[in-house]
């Protein structure tokens, strides 16, 4: 980086002590934001700092400063929380926020909607409830994927989550600042030779830092979409692991207009043996930091830096740092998907039950009443918790007794059910928050997205078993460029469609059309399924149907009288 001018980001980093910045003294301040040096920082400690964009111009007008609230994002290795913890998060969100949780498509909780003033007792609280926050966000490893029942399904031999965790702990920011401000720990005086991180150094990762682990029978977790993708493959018995085939260079995000911004999918690297993953990973973590752009944040996930140097360059330029040669890929990975909703038996015999949350945002409103539900139910019968990667909830270790009974819980409290009133089209949906608090969002998603489903499926779309996602922005927070039919924001109610992508995530989709307003998604989209209903083949899916077809031949379809 010597002669290269380095982004504010980067400036913002070496001059923070080590993520300190002034944050603490900043929270004393009878103010209801941070100045924007120390909201960068925040977000190393999983806090983003919004405003209401509903208010934004009616504030503006009258000359009152915007409305500020804090998201704050858990870190959750695969998604797991003991009844316990679920239940301590419910009660902080009752507490200090807007009342609702939201899960994220990286297995997280998220809170929104709390004020400067109640920042601190949130953060200690959640931290008293054995769950932090941590590296959520910011330019470092964020939270390590896995499937989310790979320990307790019958149909999955390995524990992926303890790997997930493994990683996790071992790719933490090292320095203490995290828990000095929000856990009160006495500060400690360093020297100015101590090495505070000897990983991440003072300017941390050149941009965030994805890592999931896949089995290699479902790709639940969208392993093509990670800076590291690791995808175990088993022993001839099935019992344990051999080792993982590597894939680098993932990342969905792109700008609009900026062609050399671009999702895209990772590449397979090799196959390493267990006793050599943390090394591996850890020497891709490290040439991302030393080559990673920081001049550039728009070109400095590493599937940039991938595509710049080259993939051969990348594989000697690891095995140098590692002292490891990897070996060929391995064969046989079959890549699938499953959602793990509805009920599922155990290895132990008891039960787990997958439960469609919309748009993960657990809330109560009108008759429908998701957070009263999950806690009564957690409450009562003990059951541990697990995030999806696709924004849904499951509950484990349920006895076969209590079936029954947290089944009518269930349709008290009015979740969808598969048997009754999750149709397949709702049921493989994704939205990201977007407005009104989303800093990034250029358009709704959560908010707009369930309006669409009602009118498809009240067009007599609701059958179709296909993934549609939705973001409000191209930095596709919801994995839209992956979906059969991808909905990603580029102007106010403005929207550009994408299809041909596939469930099981190993395909990007292609855009089909430009600056649909809000009004007219349904129709093109229903235009797009009556088209695909009367050219199929055989049980083609309809990413394939479009991905086999091509754009311009499905706009000549449609054409047609």
């Amino acid at each position: 980086m010597d002669g290269e001018k380095k982004t504010k980001e980067e400036i913002i980093k070496e001059n923070s002590n080590y993520l300190h910045g002034n944050v603490k003294d900043e929270l004393l301040k009878k103010t209801s934001s941070f100045n924007s040096d120390n909201a960068k920082i925040l977000k190393f400690h999983g806090i983003y700092q919004q405003d209401n964009r509903d208010s934004r111009q009616e504030r503006a007008e009258k000359k009152l400063e915007k409305e500020f609230s804090f998201m704050i994002r858990t870190k959750l290795p695969g998604g797991q929380l003991t009844p316990e913890q679920y239940l301590g998060l419910d009660e902080i969100s009752n507490k200090y926020t807007n009342k609702t949780l939201r899960i994220t498509t990286r297995q997280t909780i998220q809170f929104h909607g709390v004020i400067k003033g109640n920042l601190h007792k949130t953060l200690n609280e959640i931290n008293k409830n054995l769950v932090n926050t941590y590296g959520a966000c910011g330019d470092v490893v964020r939270n390590v994927m896995s499937c989310p029942v790979c320990d307790i399904d019958s149909n999955h031999p390995i524990n992926l989550g303890t790997i997930a965790k493994e990683i996790s702990d071992y790719f933490l920011p090292r320095t203490r600042a995290y828990y000095e401000i929000w856990v009160n720990e006495e500060k400690i005086e360093l020297d100015n030779n101590d090495v505070v991180e000897p990983l991440y150094g003072k300017f941390y990762l050149p941009r965030k830092f994805k890592i999931g682990i896949a089995l290699p029978d479902d790709n639940c977790i969208d392993v093509f979409t990670q800076d590291v993708g690791l995808v175990s493959v088993l022993s001839d018995d099935g019992k344990g692991i051999l080792g993982y085939n590597i894939l680098v260079g993932g990342g969905l995000g792109h700008t609009h207009n900026k062609p050399e911004t671009y999702p895209r999918l990772a590449s397979e690297l090799g196959f390493i043996e267990p006793e050599y993953l943390i090394k591996t990973i850890e020497g891709i973590v490290l040439i991302q930091r030393d080559y990673g752009s920081r001049t550039d944040r728009r070109h400095a996930r590493m599937k940039y830096l991938i595509d710049d140097k080259g993939l051969e360059w990348f594989k000697d330029e690891l095995a140098i740092r590692t002292k490891i040669k990897l070996k060929p890929l391995k064969s046989g990975v079959k890549y699938t998907f499953h959602d793990h909703i509805d009920w599922h038996k155990q290895k132990d015999g008891n039960w787990y039950v997958g439960i469609f949350i919309e748009n993960g945002r657990i809330f109560d409103s009108g008759n429908i009443l998701i957070k009263t539900g999950l806690k009564e139910i957690i409450e009562t019968y003990k059951t541990n918790v697990r995030a999806t990667p696709n924004q849904n909830i499951i509950l484990t270790n349920i006895k076969e007794a209590d079936k029954n009974q947290i089944d009518k819980l269930l349709d008290k409290y009015g979740f969808y059910r598969v048997s009754k009133n999750l149709s397949s089209l709702r049921r493989f949906s994704m939205a990201c928050p977007a407005l009104p608090t989303c800093g990034l969002a250029l358009a709704e998603a959560e908010r707009t997205l369930p309006s669409i489903i009602n009118e498809l499926e009240r067009l007599g779309y609701g059958d179709d078993a296909l993934s549609i996602r939705m973001s409000g922005c191209p930095n596709s927070c919801s994995r839209p460029p992956m979906a059969e039919l991808g909905i990603i924001g580029m102007s106010a109610d403005r929207y550009n469609i994408y299809v041909g992508g596939n469930l099981e995530g190993t395909r990007l989709n292609k855009l089909y059309m430009e600056g649909v307003t809000g009004k007219n998604l349904a129709l093109e989209i229903s235009r797009l399924f009556n088209t695909y209903r009367g050219n199929y083949k055989g049980d083609e899916k309809f990413g394939d149907f479009c991905n086999r077809v091509g754009i311009e031949n499905i706009k000549s379809l449609i054409s047609k009288p």
